[in-house]
């Protein structure tokens, strides 16, 4: 059996603004409320993954890019990894494929003249690469990108494919490595819990339980966090008990969750893990 601690699990940081949630549809007064906050937040996130020693991957949102390009470099200059995490924050499958190219090929470059290195990861909005949208998987491929973790292999609201394979794979569709977030199968039933709204719900105990779980067999767990789900100022607006819920439920668990998983278990970026796992990736 192997060590849980030998194991080197995958710490991702989807790097966006609260208001970029795609259940949630704001007026131009309620986004201006609610941006503006993703440096502080990010930054208090660099500073808890460097007190820890552990280090992880950034897909940082081309709009936050354009508007703090010091972010990235500061991200970059601290040794995380970056990756993308589309331009605007728009599903995969309600663009057509050439406008998907263009603005996906734009922000890449984009992010590598700021962060001053390859750029050879990508993640969609809310897990947007669907059974409808596994084209993006080749139209990434031809821009130089060596893994996607797109695809969450379970049901949810906006995407996922649910019988997609839940380890890190490499896709019959096109030339690149698929990174799922983890999920952990309750007989037949698949839950995800390494991220988002499933962190913030469910108790660390299990959260702890099902990545010991994975890591016992050798499998990393793949966490996904957003900076601003450390925000416990974050503005109330009116938003419906739906909105109300996707925004600010359990705001407060999520440092000290975080925190202790820092503790606890080993994380990696992408790319080292990987390496590690026999799975090429970089120049």
């Amino acid at each position: 059996m192997v060590r849980v601690k030998e194991v080197k699990n995958i710490l991702t940081v989807d790097v966006e603004e609260s208001f970029h949630r795609n259940d949630l549809h704001l007026s131009r007064q309620q986004r201006e409320l609610m941006g503006g906050r993703v440096i502080e937040q990010t930054e208090r996130l660099v500073a808890l993954l460097k007190a820890a020693g552990q280090r992880g991957t950034f897909f940082v949102l081309g709009e936050v890019a354009e508007k703090y390009p010091a972010l990235v470099r500061m991200l970059g200059e601290d040794g995380f990894e970056l990756g993308l995490h589309s331009y605007c924050h728009r599903l995969v499958y309600e663009q057509g494929e050439e406008e998907f190219r263009r603005e996906t090929q734009a922000a890449k470059t984009m992010l590598e003249e700021m962060g001053g290195r390859e750029v050879v990861g990508f993640r969609a909005p809310s897990w947007s690469i669907t059974q409808k949208s596994l084209w993006a998987l080749r139209i990434l491929a031809d821009m130089g990108f060596q893994y996607d973790s797109s695809i969450l292999p379970a049901r949810a609201y906006l995407g996922g494919i649910p019988w997609s394979n839940p380890l890190i794979h490499r896709r019959a569709e096109a030339e690149i490595i698929e990174v799922p977030p983890s999920i952990i199968k309750i007989g037949r039933f698949r839950l995800p819990f390494s991220g988002g709204l499933y962190l913030r719900t469910l108790p660390y105990g299990f959260i702890r339980y099902c990545i010991t779980r994975l890591n016992k067999k050798g499998v990393p767990a793949v966490i996904y966090l957003h900076p601003w789900e450390l925000d416990t100022d974050l503005p109330r607006i009116g938003v419906g008990w739906k909105g109300r819920y996707a925004l600010y439920h359990n705001l407060d668990t999520v440092q000290p969750k975080v925190e202790q998983l820092l503790k606890e278990f080993s994380f990696a970026p992408v790319c080292e893990a990987l390496g590690d796992a026999n799975f090429l990736c970089g120049p």
